[in-house]
């Protein structure tokens, strides 16, 4: 049985972590959003295949696992749109 496809929720959190490396410019892959959000690394890779599959990020590809792994992160202008339609950071706070 597979699982079911992240939400909307769940590439949001994604995505403002991605974000809030892209700001301060730092070098974000997995591994780096696995432990901004307690997340695991299978959890990470699944997230990011959805939000690659909807051109929500971009990023090199890594030939670690789980794949996909990304390094270098960053937001496409869809991704960014979506996080704007999301007022909230995975917190609860307003972004």
């Amino acid at each position: 049985m597979t699982a079911p496809a992240p939400t909307d929720d769940d590439l949001v959190s994604v995505l403002y972590v991605v974000q809030q490396g892209d700001d301060s410019d730092v070098l974000l892959d997995n591994e780096g959003i696995a432990s901004a959000l307690g997340l695991t690394l299978d959890e990470v890779a699944r997230r990011l295949r959805e939000a690659k599959s909807r051109s929500l990020i971009w990023g090199f590809r890594d030939g670690r696992s789980p794949a996909p792994w990304f390094t270098d992160l960053e937001l496409t202008v869809q991704g960014r749109r979506l996080l704007a339609s999301h007022p909230t950071s995975p917190s609860g706070d307003q972004a």
